[in-house]
């Protein structure tokens, strides 16, 4: 599931075959706003929360939010013909594509507003503006429940379904915690938490949450009815629209409701 490490590593596999270069060919099954062009020079690749940014000269900036099975890629040979394919840019260094992507727009940089402009500071960054995000949190209702909470990207960026689990699971935080009853240590320590593990992820070709010693990758997440790698008890679960959008995994001795 793409979340900020995934967009991390994918701007790094770009960035060499992207940045500094002239596009040779440019390919959009759809795109919102003015398409890219052969000719067009990239200026940068960037990864911001969620959404891969690669940055063209003439203020153009191409946007792509992968959703919840998108991804990008980079080849030597031309792509072929995928039903899945959405973008292809192509340059003397190769290609880059994008597959399933929900979102695939365009802005100008120098426009009044952009698509990012509200996005809360990047948990997948060394030092995050956590005081903005503590900030960003209490202004939103506080009945919401901390799992609702760490997947608003308006608060803060890069959190997914898997690190809300697994986040909450470490700060030892049931996920349905409504998070006015949240003190602010523990809402630190949360976010604190989920940074640490988008930016211990960063490098790694598959993600991992738990201790090399361990088998499973993830302490709660997709181990629905499997044992607690803490405790004797089993992983609860909760689908998506049952308490809130999107599923949740914990565990109920170490997350305990009170």
């Amino acid at each position: 599931m793409p979340e900020g490490d995934t967009l991390r590593r994918a701007a790094a596999a770009l960035t060499p075959v992207l940045e500094g270069r002239t596009l040779t060919d440019a390919w959009f099954r759809s795109v919102r706003g003015h398409a890219p062009r052969k000719g067009m020079r990239v200026e940068g690749v960037e990864a911001v929360g969620k959404h891969l940014l690669v940055h063209f000269d003439r203020g153009l900036t191409l946007d792509t939010h992968l959703g919840m099975s998108g991804w990008w890629r980079t080849s030597q040979s031309a792509p072929s013909g995928s039903p899945k394919l959405r973008v292809v840019l192509s340059t003397e260094a190769g290609h880059a594509m994008c597959y399933a992507a929900p979102i695939i727009r365009t802005y100008l940089r120098d426009a009044e507003r952009t698509p990012i402009d509200d996005l809360g500071p990047d948990l997948s960054n060394d030092t995050p503006r956590l005081d903005t995000v503590m900030e960003r949190s209490r202004a939103r209702s506080q009945s919401r429940t901390l799992a609702d909470l760490l997947l608003d990207q308006h608060v803060a960026a890069g959190v997914g379904n898997v690190y809300k689990s697994e986040t909450l699971f470490l700060a030892r935080m049931h996920p349905f915690h409504p998070v006015g009853s949240v003190s602010d240590a523990d809402l630190i320590l949360v976010w604190t938490t989920a940074n640490r593990l988008l930016v211990a992820n960063r490098d790694r070709d598959r993600r991992r949450t738990t201790p090399p010693q361990f088998r499973s990758r993830t302490f709660v997440y997709d181990r629905h009815r499997l044992g607690c790698l803490r405790c004797p008890d089993s992983i609860s679960y909760d689908p998506a629209g049952s308490t809130t959008q999107r599923s949740t995994y914990w565990c109920p001795s170490c997350q305990r409701r009170d």
